[in-house]
């Protein structure tokens, strides 16, 4: 790769932090968005496999004079 290619990587390193920075509360707002939606996909998640797990263990029931 040409030297005028190659990004000067503490010039790169400055700006990104710079960066990062000033869009803190955005980031972190992401950041927590993320983590909320993950979670309740994982309770929807547990939610359903409890619900499916006491269906099967739930005894069948015959009507009385049936086979």
């Amino acid at each position: 790769m040409p030297d005028f290619a190659t990004p000067d990587r503490d010039a790169l390193k400055e700006a990104l932090t710079e960066v990062l920075r000033e869009n803190r509360d955005w980031l972190r707002e992401l950041v927590q968005e993320a983590l909320v939606e993950g979670a309740d996909a994982e309770a929807r998640r547990e939610a359903d496999y409890r619900e499916a797990h006491a269906e099967r263990q739930r005894p069948h029931v015959v009507a009385h004079g049936q086979a």
